[in-house]
């Protein structure tokens, strides 16, 4: 049937429309986590209790390194001590080593406590590429998954012809009678 290059592509242009819809909506959700916890969660200075490079591999086997931290602080007269772990994971060893250097047993650092469960905690808070990593990283893809379903859209659209006043069936371009019931194109539509 000549109307299922047209159909294959409405499908995609679907499908992929779609995907960009809940990907920006994914990004803008946790983007406003993020500010919100950059906004409203409040400011403890703790003290580093423990501090280390971790490593692991990612799914094609290179080594990926993090930092494991441990600090501790007071929230309304009760002491923490709440591990917590690196936004990302790099393969580069001295990135991680310097910021576990950084964050040496002993030092002391603000971070941010979740008001409602203060064993929740944000040590790396900031406007920052490595704060916003994963909005950023969902929105551009949702921008490109979006962009490309409205012109597999658009291109199904000006592809489908004009539909056969006598039958209904959809006439390719370039069709001078309905291949359905051979009635002749309509005359403000050829060409």
């Amino acid at each position: 049937m000549a109307n299922d290059g047209n159909n294959v592509f409405r499908l995609v242009g679907r499908v992929f429309t779609l995907a960009g819809a809940i990907l920006l909506s994914v990004a803008g959700w946790t983007g406003n986590r993020q500010y919100a916890i950059l906004k409203t969660w409040p400011t403890v200075e703790a003290e580093v209790t423990e501090s280390h490079v971790t490593t692991g591999h990612d799914s094609d086997g290179t080594t990926m390194y993090g930092t494991q931290l441990e600090f501790r602080y007071t929230v309304n007269g009760k002491e923490y001590v709440t591990p917590a772990a690196s936004s990302y994971r790099t393969s580069s060893y001295t990135e991680m080593k310097r910021k576990a250097n950084h964050y040496a047993p002993g030092t002391r650092h603000p971070i941010r406590y979740n008001p409602g469960d203060p064993d929740d905690i944000r040590f790396d808070v900031g406007y920052s590429f490595g704060f916003f990593f994963l909005p950023v990283l969902l929105g551009g893809m949702g921008v490109i998954f979006g962009g490309l379903g409205v012109t597999f859209l658009y291109v199904s659209r000006r592809q489908r012809g004009v539909e056969c006043p006598t039958c209904g069936y959809r006439m390719e371009k370039g069709q001078d009678t309905c291949p359905q019931c051979h009635s002749p194109r309509p005359p403000e539509s050829i060409g």
